[in-house]
């Protein structure tokens, strides 16, 4: 029940974001995501004795997704500069190793890029409902993988990593993702074309589920098994956002190969 209560409580601040509140207000809470996404990040690897340069890895990580909105000449400097940092960051811990430096750039651009997404797709025409689209494919895929795969799951799908993930439930992952996105297209995007939503159903039923699994290898590596305790019943935010943080930035590129971006 208490998973349950979250996960309503969740997508009813989400929707409301992403649909009502202004960019300035949707870009403070994405970069508030970012933050806590990367702080859990941190904390996973320091349980594996690994001391991530917390500061300069969650500067650079809120630093990208900004860039990006500014311009792209501007993301490229940032990326530019924020190399150059760790390249010198580098020399500095020689003695200890490239161990933290490594896992801190892996982690500032894991964070960084997916997070830069959101406010990309927000800020594009219709912005609100071409996000909302992605985000309600990959819920859809979420929900279909799990009872799908909980009544007709027999061929594993990762076994070494998820043991749970089946490639019975990524189907039916994939069929529910499509059918989510069309119910959303119907009740905010009607103006939008099937190939929109057949585009944002396979994204979130195929790319999603990698997402996750990413995911879940990294707190396997990190021998934890939930990335924080900040979501009742849930785990961590980064938890909850893994597929997300996959699917659209892959969205955003779709949407660009398409030329629906400016």
């Amino acid at each position: 029940m208490t998973r349950i209560i979250t996960a309503s409580i969740l997508a009813a601040l989400f929707i409301y974001a992403i649909l009502s509140a202004p960019i300035t207000v949707f870009t403070v809470m994405i970069e508030i995501a970012a933050a806590i996404c990367f702080l859990e990040y941190a904390r996973m690897a320091l349980n594996k004795g690994i001391p991530v340069l917390k500061v300069r890895g969650l500067v650079a990580a809120l630093l990208i997704p900004l860039a990006f909105i500014s311009s792209h000449y501007v993301a490229y400097m940032v990326l530019v500069f924020i190399l150059a940092a760790f390249l010198f960051t580098a020399l500095e811990v020689a003695e200890k190793g490239l161990d933290p430096v490594v896992y801190t750039l892996f982690g500032t651009i894991y964070v960084g890029l997916a997070f830069s997404a959101p406010l990309l797709i927000r800020m594009e025409e219709n912005g609100a409902q071409q996000f909302l689209l992605i985000c309600s494919a990959t819920w859809g895929a979420d929900i279909g993988a799990y009872y799908i795969g909980r009544t007709f799951g027999k061929t594993k799908l990762a076994p070494a990593i998820s043991p749970g993930k089946t490639v019975e439930g990524l189907a039916g992952g994939v069929v529910s993702a499509i059918a989510l996105a069309g119910l959303c297209n119907l009740l905010f995007f009607p103006q939008s074309g099937i190939g929109l939503v057949l585009g944002a159903g396979i994204i979130g039923g195929i790319v999603g589920p990698v997402g996750d699994l990413a995911e879940s290898q990294i707190k396997r590596s990190f021998g934890v098994k939930d990335s924080g305790s900040i979501l009742p019943g849930h785990g961590g935010l980064l938890d909850r956002a893994d597929a997300l943080m996959l699917t659209t930035p892959v969205y955003y590129i779709f949407l660009a190969l398409t030329g629906r971006v400016s």
